[in-house]
């Protein structure tokens, strides 16, 4: 290991996921005017929004039926997320800003570390390798994947020049491996990476966000889908609104509170198609952003799009410069009940097909069957057994089968207090000792999740 500070171990760069950092709408100065992200309607775009719509919602509430309210509030919906839009060429509209952290956590503020520590459980491997080896690189999930390709390739740079090492770590959580998918397409030759460690990560985006963007939604849950969209804040006073309408307006309600969203923060943003999957991709492109207008942003989105269509060539290409790739997946668990793809098996955010970048999951509640053999599409050493004991998982036909770890029932956000994937995460950042799912027997590919409460 190349390094001026001969500590034994890589700096770890976090790529986190969709609600871990922030932005701000700033003026020309720099002064923050109103949040930007996660989305939060202020007070004033609040009274905006009801002062719009206090007129069409008493004449539809009087009279029981539409009357055009509900486009009405998909318009006033759009104008409150003003704010999070984009120009169809895939820039802010406004000048959003991120608020980063351009230091390792030993040099962050006590506010900035605090923060930090609160959106991903990091501390266990912070204290192995030292604060001074951590770093979170910021970036708005709703921006433009160019853009931030092009600041984490900056900031690695950065890491390298403070801590005296010639590679870094990256671990990618969520939404944060898109990102890495697009970096090591773009810059795997850099040599700059050592390991890729993916945590319940979407290296193919998430079918809850195709099915969202394609309106295949089922309504009853639309709270759920509310506060996933919007965050819980601004949902919350959308919901108040939801709750007074009769229910054959409501629905008309729903889809024009979706469309608005998809319209004005999604469309617009290319790290937001970098969560469709590959195999949605074309249909929804086509549909959503062929039009002259859109020819910047769809280059860039067909770009990523076929790197997500061959994971075998984008590990291949990674390996050839020296990078490992491991994934630490969630499985066996409905994706969001908003969203009518029930028989996939997921986290319940991330479909599993995308965090093992192609390994085959029998459809929920049944199995491959007793003459199924495992199709060893991406691992050929025969004494290999990739089939899960419940034979409902083959981890063969994944792009790196031999570095993807399962955990059975366990949901996105338990990975947090899941110690035995923590601790094996904290194993692959720290050394690169732990090469493949066969090594150790202490953390085997195929786990079952256990809550707390119940061991």
């Amino acid at each position: 290991m190349e390094n001026t500070c001969n500590c034994g171990f890589y700096p770890t760069i976090v790529i986190p996921g969709i609600g871990d950092c922030k932005a701000y709408d700033e003026d020309e100065q720099g002064n923050r005017l109103r949040m930007a992200w996660p989305p939060d309607i202020d007070a004033a775009a609040m009274k905006k929004l009801k002062n719009s719509l206090i007129f069409p919602a008493l004449r539809m509430l009087v009279l029981r039926h539409d009357l055009g309210f509900t486009k009405k509030a998909g318009e006033a919906i759009s104008e409150a997320l003003d704010t999070l839009a984009s120009t169809p060429d895939g820039q802010y509209k406004h000048n959003v800003k991120v608020e980063t952290y351009d230091a390792s956590l030993a040099e962050c503020s006590e506010a900035g570390r605090s923060f930090i520590y609160r959106m991903l459980p990091l501390k266990p491997l912070a204290e192995h390798i030292g604060e001074d080896h951590m770093f979170y690189f910021a970036f708005v999930p709703i921006g433009n994947t160019e853009d931030t390709v092009e600041r984490l390739r900056e900031f690695i740079q950065m890491v390298k020049q403070k801590t005296g090492h010639s590679k870094v770590n990256l671990a990618s959580v969520s939404l944060g491996a898109t990102i890495t998918t697009a970096y090591l397409d773009a810059y795997a030759a850099d040599g700059d990476i050592n390991r890729v460690v993916g945590v319940v990560p979407a290296f193919d985006g998430s079918m809850n966000v195709s099915d969202i963007m394609k309106g295949n939604i089922a309504y009853d849950d639309y709270e759920v889908l509310f506060i996933e969209l919007m965050g819980r804040k601004t949902a919350a006073k959308v919901i108040k609104v939801a709750k007074l309408l009769p229910k054959k307006v409501l629905r008309k309600f729903i889809e024009a509170v979706v469309g608005a969203v998809v319209d004005t923060v999604i469309v617009n943003a290319s790290n937001m198609w970098g969560l469709v999957p590959a195999h949605e991709y074309e249909a929804l492109s086509k549909k959503l952003i062929s039009d002259p207008a859109h020819a910047k942003i769809k280059e860039q989105t067909d770009r990523w799009w076929k790197v997500r269509s061959d994971f075998p060539a984008m590990v291949a290409k990674a390996r050839e410069n020296g990078i490992d790739i491991f994934a630490l997946c969630g499985y066996n668990v409905q994706l969001y009940k908003v969203v009518k793809s029930t028989k996939e098996s997921s986290d319940m955010v991330v479909h599993s097909a995308s965090e093992s970048m192609g390994a085959k999951f029998a459809p929920l509640g049944e199995t491959f069957g007793k003459d199924y053999k495992q199709q060893n599409l991406n691992c050929k050493n025969e004494g290999h057994n990739h089939i899960n004991p419940q034979n409902d998982v083959d981890a063969s036909c994944g792009a790196v089968p031999d570095t993807t770890w399962f955990w059975r029932n366990m949901e996105h956000e338990q990975a947090a207090d899941n110690k035995p994937l923590l601790e094996l995460m904290m194993l692959l950042l720290s050394s690169n000792d732990i090469k493949d799912v066969f090594q150790d027997p202490a953390y085997p590919q195929f786990n079952e999740f256990v809550k707390e409460e119940e061991k």
